[in-house]
């Protein structure tokens, strides 16, 4: 579940800059601003991916909400993917294995 926690979050990272740079987020100071959530998002899901499980777990479940509040629509795909791989995450006990 490590891999799609990262996959998540290259993908939010990714869908994150695209929108921002072809002005599909609103441009104005106000709201524009806001999808660099979805940025901050991403890289935090990438990082938190390779702590223990449970905290990964909890980190991935933040990290999909602060996305879709910066990205609405947008960040769908990456934050189903965090969503996924937090619960599995929380639910198994034991260390994480490299």
């Amino acid at each position: 579940m490590k891999t799609l926690g990262v996959i998540g979050g290259l993908l939010g990272i990714i869908l994150s800059v695209f929108c921002m740079l072809f002005a599909i987020v609103d441009d104005s100071y106000t709201f524009g601003n806001i999808g660099l959530l979805g940025v901050l998002a991403g890289i935090i899901a990438v990082i938190v991916s390779f702590r223990n499980r449970r905290s990964s777990g909890i980190w991935l479940l933040v990290t999909a909400g602060m996305g879709i509040i910066g990205l609405a629509i947008f960040y769908t795909l990456p934050a189903v993917l965090q969503v996924i791989a937090g619960i599995v995450m929380i639910k198994r006990n034991g260390k994480l294995t490299m």
